[in-house]
């Protein structure tokens, strides 16, 4: 049976909207008209839809519709109970990783961490995959989760030496470090890895950069003691010519001089 929008002029054909939202014209239709739906008939949209919400999210073009709903306070608790422990597998799904991604940006920072809960003990796993590494960057950034950073800290060079694992060290040791948190014992496990080699490493280079960057005094301090005297072989490599300029730019003028010097000799 169709029901007419009161808002609109778009018929919605109740009792196939699941249907609908597998196909292109039709997840489209919907994500402009449920938002302009009444209010009972957005409630009858919303409990035919919910037990499909998990299924959609890894649609093709579902995907695109229950991410539009997720911004939708009054879907919010259908979604979330239909991703309730399915979280890791939709992180890790090429779709179901961009509607997690955007429910956890629309929801209140408590309720996300009450989401992203179920993750505990599979940070290292999310985050090594190319989809579910931005998933947890997101994650983090809305709840500044304690056990995601204490994940990474305790995994941190393996995450590091790895494409997507590095760009969640990088984000999650950004994000801590603005917020206030300790980012310690992550900066601990990069200085207890072999800085200059990781300094060298294609990805491992941008972690060492953020650890100079966001990490305390006394560890960035440790840091520059480990790759100022190899800082002139670290300029001439590709990667760690990046992390070459950082270390002049954290030393101090004394340790410039003395760097300057030692470079001069060689030459």
């Amino acid at each position: 049976m169709a029901a007419e929008s009161s808002r609109g002029s778009t018929k919605v054909a109740f009792g196939q909207l699941a249907a609908l939202a597998m196909d292109p014209k039709g997840s489209r239709m919907l994500q402009a008209e449920m938002p302009r739906m009444s209010r009972s008939q957005f409630a009858r949209a919303r409990t035919e839809l919910a037990p499909h919400l998990y299924a959609l999210s890894k649609h093709t073009f579902g995907n695109y519709l229950v991410s539009r709903l997720a911004t939708i306070e009054a879907m919010q608790d259908a979604i979330a109970g239909a991703f309730r422990g399915h979280l890791l597998e939709l992180m890790c799904h090429a779709q179901g990783s961009r509607v997690v991604q955007a429910f956890l940006s629309a929801l209140p920072a408590p309720i996300a961490l009450k989401c992203v809960m179920e993750l505990q003990g599979d940070v290292v796993e999310s985050a090594l995959d190319t989809h579910g590494s931005w998933g947890i960057c997101i994650a983090f950034e809305h709840t500044r989760a304690q056990f995601i950073l204490d994940e990474v800290a305790e995994n941190v060079r393996e995450l590091a030496i790895q494409q997507h694992g590095c760009r969640v060290v990088q984000s999650v040791l950004q994000d801590a470090a603005k917020a206030g948190m300790d980012v310690r014992a992550a900066v601990s496990g990069i200085i207890s890895s072999d800085v200059l080699l990781l300094a060298s490493h294609r990805f491992a280079n941008y972690a060492v950069q953020v650890a100079l960057r966001q990490g305390p005094a006394d560890q960035r301090q440790a840091i520059l003691g480990e790759l100022l005297p190899g800082l002139l072989k670290l300029s001439s490599n590709k990667h760690g010519s990046n992390v070459a300029e950082v270390v002049l730019a954290t030393a101090s003028r004394s340790e410039e001089r003395r760097v300057g010097k030692e470079c001069r000799s060689r030459w």
